[in-house]
């Protein structure tokens, strides 16, 4: 029975860990393709005012307003998910293993909690943006509400992988936060599959 209950447990961890690794990288090809777009219209605007004097209108408000945001912040999840945040642990690899997960765990928990204030709060901006249609003006009024609902999604993301991180060191006396070599995302996904075998 214990060990049927622990097999349904991995399955839903498994089932959860392959949802939010699919959601954050869709985000993060969204944000690619904001940066793409960003360049592609920044340059385009560069031309248009040396050659034609006619330069893209509010082109600096929608590229702070809705591309440096997306770029910014849909990849956090996917980064998460890599273990490649910035983190200073000098001191704390010269902890037995057992002190290190122990840190580790209670870390995520902090920052669950701090990235669930954060959505919970941008969730109520972008709703209150959205009632009012926010606007701001530029040449012309631009609407920016839809922009405002980039923040409570991408922390509501990475605050589902910080806490599949902290169950997974917590049920596995294994797990390495430790980033790995980079890799293509198509290599990442081949090498979860042999993962998910040598834990089960």
């Amino acid at each position: 029975m214990e060990q049927r209950s622990s097999e349904t447990a991995a399955n839903h961890a498994s089932t959860a860990e392959r949802f939010i690794s699919s959601f954050a990288k869709g985000l993060t090809v969204v944000g690619g393709i904001s940066l793409v777009l960003m360049m592609v219209q920044m340059v385009l605007d560069v031309f248009m005012s040396n050659v034609f004097h006619a330069p893209i209108e509010s082109n600096l408000e929608v590229v702070s307003i809705y591309y440096m945001v997306a770029v910014v912040f849909l990849p956090l999840a996917i980064v998460e998910l890599r273990h490649e945040h910035i983190q200073v642990d000098l001191f704390v690899r010269l902890l037995p293993k057992l002190a290190q997960r122990g840190l580790y765990i209670m870390g995520n928990l902090i920052s669950a909690v701090f990235f669930g204030i954060l959505a919970y709060q941008t969730w109520l901006d972008a709703v209150k943006s959205f009632r009012i249609q926010e606007m701001v003006m530029g040449v012309d009024f631009i609407e920016i509400w839809p922009s405002k609902f980039i923040l409570p999604i991408s922390f509501a993301v990475i605050l589902m992988a910080i806490l599949l991180h902290a169950w997974k060191a917590l049920r596995q006396p294994d797990f390495d936060p430790t980033p790995s070599a980079p890799t293509s995302l198509e290599e990442q996904d081949s090498a979860q599959p042999a993962q998910g075998q040598k834990h089960g």
